[in-house]
């Protein structure tokens, strides 16, 4: 129970606290700046054999991505798709006949994406077999955009390992009732990445954060990394971490487009989150004490004067620029909001447990306590709101969807945003104290058989 006095300090301190986040998170506004600015066209004159790889396991809706595949703009001389199933029996082994330059794969014990990413990418780089430029990874619930693999081809003449394309929603091609508020809420995910990070992380040359769909990974580095190694929940996101601690490039090219699904209900959209946030948990786990380790070595190379060859190779300076601030990205980016959110998590409650003490217990009123608890809770939905208005206003062409729609998902989803720290601890909780069960292949809610 807190006295006049007490009260008041611990609303003081919670507003020191939210100026300061603020003050640490004003370095992110650069990042919005970037979302707005319209990147230039690319174009490469030389056309490159390109390999696209569709894990497809117990997938009934393969046609539509095929269909897609089928209708590209690129020269169907120089691109072809392989379909990853789980057994012989699968029947999109003999649906892949029907297309032109369409082959399936057998991959069985499959329990990860990873080891169907990893199996057919071994396959492929066999002596004897095809040369490939670059292997665009696509989800088979997918459907890409006409210039897709045109525009990955494009990309090529960048020169960087991992082309990260733009994320669309499939649902918005169809018809109203494939559409919800959990979905408009979920699609804002993919510009809070994307428009809203990856934009000024590809000015910067640094590490983008990759999607493990609509990205194409060059010949040079699947050698590298001798296939495919990850069979973390998000195999995506572990890449993300090893390009950054390996110094593999990457570049966020958004005329590269990929429509994903998304689960209509919300349950199956927080079933996809859950799996996120668990494996970014895995990965923050396995890899945080590298990052960290690799950015301080930064630091104390440059106050140390170590710069060596770097100076006089001005690629390799852009290089080390673009890592460096690629590990502080990583460690520093989400830092404020976590000091402003437990703030509030702690005085929300705080205030909160004070006001029905006194009300329950002793039979009075503290509208001191009970105000500071309303402020709280309106300012966080503030600040969520807010971030939720500017993304659809840096992805306005992404959101193709009512007016009434739009409205609904902007004031919505700052409580669809709150979810995800019931996640994070959920996972993190999970995976200290190994109660998680072994991660098997799961079927997501699908939108159409």
């Amino acid at each position: 129970m807190f006295n006049a006095l007490q009260a008041e300090f611990l609303f003081n301190a919670f507003v020191f606290i939210c100026v300061l986040s603020f003050f640490l998170y004003l370095p992110r506004i650069r990042y919005y700046i970037s979302g707005l600015k319209r990147p230039k066209r690319l174009f490469n004159p030389q056309k490159n054999n390109i390999a696209v790889i569709v894990p497809a396991k117990n997938e009934k809706g393969l046609r539509v991505l095929l269909d897609s595949l089928a209708a590209q703009t690129y020269d169907k001389d120089f691109y072809d798709t392989y379909v990853v199933v789980g057994d012989k029996d699968d029947p999109n082994i003999e649906l892949c006949k029907s297309y032109k330059n369409t082959f399936s794969k057998v991959i069985e014990n499959q329990t990860c994406k990873g080891q169907a990413l990893d199996g057919i990418l071994q396959d492929l780089l066999r002596e004897g077999k095809k040369e490939y430029a670059g292997f665009a990874i696509v989800d088979a619930d997918n459907i890409v955009d006409a210039n897709f693999i045109m525009e990955m081809n494009n990309a090529l003449v960048l020169d960087k390992q991992i082309i990260l394309g733009k994320r669309r929603v499939k649902n918005y091609l169809y018809e109203r009732k494939y559409r919800s508020w959990a979905v408009n809420c979920n699609a804002l995910t993919y510009t809070f990445l994307d428009k809203m990070g990856n934009c000024f992380r590809s000015e910067r040359n640094m590490s983008n954060t990759i999607c493990g769909t609509g990205v194409m990974v060059r010949r040079d580095l699947v050698q590298i990394m001798g296939g495919w190694p990850y069979r973390s929940m998000t195999e995506d996101y572990e890449l993300t971490v090893t390009a950054l601690l390996n110094n593999w490039t990457s570049h966020y090219y958004e005329y590269a487009v990929t429509y994903t699904e998304e689960g209509v209900s919300l349950k199956s959209c927080d079933a996809r989150r859950r799996r996120w946030l668990m494996g970014y948990a895995q990965v923050g786990l396995k890899y945080g004490k590298q990052v960290s380790k690799k950015f301080w070595k930064y630091v104390r190379d440059f106050f140390s004067g170590s710069k060596n060859s770097v100076e006089q190779d001005p690629k390799q300076a852009e290089l080390v620029s673009g890592n460096f601030w690629g590990c502080f990205d990583y460690l520093y980016s989400f830092v404020p909001l976590y000091i402003y959110f437990a703030a509030t998590a702690i005085c929300f409650l705080a205030f909160g447990a004070d006001a029905a003490y006194k009300f329950f217990a002793l039979k009075t009123v503290d509208f001191f306590s009970i105000h500071s608890a309303v402020k709280i809770f309106l300012l966080l939905y503030g600040v969520l709101f807010f971030y939720t208005a500017i993304a659809f206003v840096e992805d306005r062409a992404m959101f193709t969807i009512t007016l009434g729609e739009k409205l609904f998902a902007l004031f919505v989803n700052p409580f669809y945003i709150t979810e995800y720290a019931r996640f994070y601890i959920e996972a993190y909780y999970l995976l200290l104290t190994k109660k998680q069960a072994k991660q098997s292949w799961i079927q997501v809610e699908r939108m159409e058989a």
